[in-house]
């Protein structure tokens, strides 16, 4: 879950850029919690979940009901 807003660099040692030390290779961050550590879901699991804009691309932001629908396909996965 987010707990803070996006940023740049929030965490620099995120993906670390062996190159440029102190700074990561992906600068987009925002801080988290984890809720709950989960096997990786098969992508035929949550495919139905997510809103697809192209053919097989996807949104990377989740709304509310994806969220709490991904959290019930790990929930029934036992995970």
């Amino acid at each position: 879950m987010a707990t803070s807003f996006g940023g740049s660099n929030i965490d620099p040692t995120a993906w670390e850029d062996k190159k440029c030390k102190g700074e990561s290779r992906f600068p987009a961050q925002v801080r988290i919690r984890v809720r709950k550590l989960c096997k990786a879901l098969e992508e035929d699991a949550f495919r139905p979940v997510l809103h697809h804009y192209d053919g097989p691309k996807f949104r990377l932001e989740l709304s509310v009901p994806e969220t709490m629908a991904l959290l019930d396909l790990c929930e029934q996965e036992g995970m």
